[in-house]
């Protein structure tokens, strides 16, 4: 539950060694960046001496990689996971080892295949087009290139669909004209019409106001069932030559592992490119500037060391954006992310993650008490992280909802919900038994329910009101608690006695009211007075003073509503149980006849899996609500920057240490292939 101590990190450095030094000190992630410092009271240059179209080559070739990954993906035969495994590999071996020459071979040739399939699908599109606008002219029997006799102009085309044979014979009387009707569909009326030369400009005009279109068909000496039997046979063969590309591109799929640790190392590039644009330079050094945790300062002299370069760290100065790096243990660590999406504490500050996970863990399990909805909550989320071996942030998101279940159970015990009320409902509606019969768990009188070892919400919303209620207080008071801690460290204990203490003697008045009169009335006007007396210490004057101790009484109002925010606990928990209920009548109201099992199976599987969905998102949402407003509003000073270290590229591969990399170099075994031999591809 601490703050990482961070110190800047300043770096000289010969020119020529930039790109090594930045990979090296990337491979530790333990260094960020700093933008165009200035050094001893003049301002660096903030450029490299290095072209900047650098970064636009890598930039490039990160694209090529990535238009090809996901045509190779999506042809790949090999066993997909659903967050994402990584692979462990050496990129120094996978650039020697002939590798990444293949690799480079299979991304150029995909895209190469790309560029092809795109061209051969507008050729398909093209004799598609072609063939359609044949298809209406195959009865034709004479060539297209003829026109006529010297009287006689012969014309093919086409009319609106639906139009009359009466009014083309209409648009045509009079003139020197005939025609014939060679095929009729939805979208036109195709025709040949013979007309005398000396009328065709005036037939063509009587047509045109019938919305005639002369045929687009070329003015070849082939019948168009000629070329439409050319353009079929045109047609076969681009799909068949796509055949062959997609069949090549599921041959170069199996390649599909060395193109990403190839994405991985070019994007590893870029980044580089990226970050040695950021360090300040002349003409035959560089500057880098960074945060370094202290906890890291012995790997990243360790990893300098073997550059000829001048470094030196020093402390965070007044008025430094010092990054902020948390450290919290295994089961804390998990709700970090939970805290990252509100704010990061600001540098210096306390760091709340572990008093809230022990809260969040606490009230998710009260907004959603249930044994089975724990239980495969738990079980899908443990499940996931052992077998499906997901990214670091997957796999917290993932423990922290398994740890929640866990919550889940076991106030689920304590409130007797297993899958709602499944237990009595089968018991009553399919054995035809009666919840006297059931086992009695309660540590309650006997009005207790039956298998609740407290009580059942539902039954009894009153009693859970009240743990909601007392949950809630005690949330409250360690906030206040917190920062009264917060305070006494800052060197501040009269604020801390004054501004909480005398908060806590008040509600501790008010609490006793309720068992003993005389105790609670004593420390009640006790907690009032000293209020009055205190939380107007700053204003000047007695007049101000006192308004101002009277004005600290309204608090009470602030702390009565944050209060009653946690009564959502009682909401959510009674939504989710009534809801299990509600599908567990529907489950078994047939009973136990053989269609009765089917229905309940069926209503009982998709009923509590909408329910766990649904309640699994409210509870996440108004629990992390509660920490949020409720919580963190009584000491939390947010503001901070997120430590984000240099890093190399990770997203299908994890790069071996320099330990492990020596480790492996003795054995035979491909980091990538395993034991099998290397599949061949030729290459044209």
């Amino acid at each position: 539950m601490s703050v990482i101590t961070m110190e800047k990190l300043t770096v000289i450095a010969p020119l020529e060694d930039a790109d090594a030094i930045v990979r090296r000190l990337m491979r530790l992630r333990a260094v960020s960046l700093r933008k165009g410092a200035e050094i001893d009271g003049g301002s660096a240059d903030t450029s490299l001496s290095l072209p900047k179209s650098s970064v636009s080559e890598a930039a490039e070739r990160v694209s090529r990689i990535d238009a090809a990954i996901p045509v190779l993906t999506r042809r790949s035969k090999r066993k997909k996971s659903l967050f994402g495994s990584q692979t462990t590999v050496s990129f120094e071996a996978f650039r020697t080892d002939g590798r990444f020459d293949t690799a480079w071979k299979v991304v150029d040739e995909t895209n190469k295949i790309l560029a092809k399939k795109e061209e051969l699908k507008r050729c398909l599109e093209e004799a598609l087009s072609k063939m359609r606008s044949y298809e209406p002219y195959l009865n034709l029997d004479f060539p297209l290139d003829f026109e006529g006799t010297e009287t006689v102009k012969y014309t093919v085309g086409a009319l609106p669909g639906g139009t009359r044979r009466e009014r083309v014979e209409a648009a045509l009387s009079g003139l020197a004209a005939g025609f014939d009707v060679l095929h009729t569909d939805g979208a036109g009326v195709y025709i040949t019409l013979i007309v005398h030369r000396a009328e065709e400009e005036e037939t063509l005009r009587a047509l045109a106001g019938l919305g005639f279109i002369k045929a687009p068909l070329p003015s070849e000496h082939k019948s168009v069932k000629r070329l439409f039997d050319e353009t079929e046979r045109e047609y076969q063969r681009i799909e068949e030559e796509l055949e062959k590309l997609e069949a090549r591109l599921t041959v170069l799929s199996d390649k599909l592992g060395e193109v990403e640790i190839l994405s991985d190392l070019e994007r590893t590039t870029l980044l580089v490119e990226e970050s040695k644009q950021k360090l300040s330079a002349s003409a035959r050094c560089v500057i880098l500037h960074g945060w370094c945790p202290v906890s890291a300062k012995k790997k990243v002299i360790g990893e300098l060391s073997g550059f000829c370069v001048a470094y030196d760290f020093e402390a965070p100065g007044e008025g430094d954006d010092v990054p902020i790096l948390l450290k919290n243990n295994g089961f804390s660590k998990n709700f970090e992310w939970v805290l990252g999406m509100y704010a990061y504490p600001k540098y210096g500050t306390f760091d709340p993650t572990l008093v809230m996970s022990l809260f969040y863990f606490l009230i998710f399990g009260l907004m959603f008490a249930d044994v089975g909805y724990g239980l495969v909550l738990s079980a899908v989320c443990f499940a996931a992280v052992r077998w499906l071996h997901p990214r670091e942030g997957m796999k917290r998101f993932l423990l922290m909802f398994g740890y929640c279940g866990i919550s889940c159970i076991l106030f689920g015990v304590l409130f007797g919900s297993y899958f709602g009320n499944f237990p009595l409902a089968f018991m009553e509606n399919v054995l035809g038994k009666t919840a006297e019969e059931l086992p009695r768990l309660s540590i309650l009188p006997a009005e207790a329910a039956n298998v609740a070892v407290l009580f059942d919400p539902i039954q009894n919303p009153m009693a859970f009101l009240l743990i909601s209620l007392g949950v809630g207080a005690l949330h409250l008071v360690m906030g206040m608690a917190v920062k009264a801690f917060i305070l006494c460290r800052e060197g501040k204990p009269l604020d801390a006695l004054f501004d909480i203490v005398t908060y806590w003697v008040l509600f501790a008045g008010l609490l006793m009211l309720f068992i003993s009169r005389t105790v609670g009335i004593w420390l009640t006007v006790g907690g009032v007075l000293s209020i009055v007396f205190t939380q107007g210490r700053r204003k000047k004057g007695i007049a101000m003073k006192i308004a101002g101790g009277f004005l600290g009484l309204y608090d009470l109002i602030n702390y009565a509503s944050d209060l009653l925010s946690y009564s959502r606990i009682l909401a959510l928990g009674l939504a989710a149980g009534v809801i299990g209920q509600v599908v567990n009548i529907l489950a078994t109201m047939k009973g136990a006849s053989f269609i009765g099992i089917l229905l309940m199976l069926v209503v009982f599987t998709v009923g509590h899996l909408l329910n766990l969905v649904i309640n699994v998102l409210g509870t996440f949402v108004h629990t992390s609500r509660l920490q949020y407003i409720e919580f963190f509003n009584k000491f939390y000073e947010e503001g901070g920057t997120p430590f984000r270290p240099m890093a190399p590229a990770d997203r299908y591969t994890a790069e071996l240490a320099p330990s492990e990399e020596k480790s492996k170099k003795n054995k035979k075994t491909d980091p990538v292939m395993g034991d099998n031999e290397q599949l061949q591809i030729k290459f044209d």
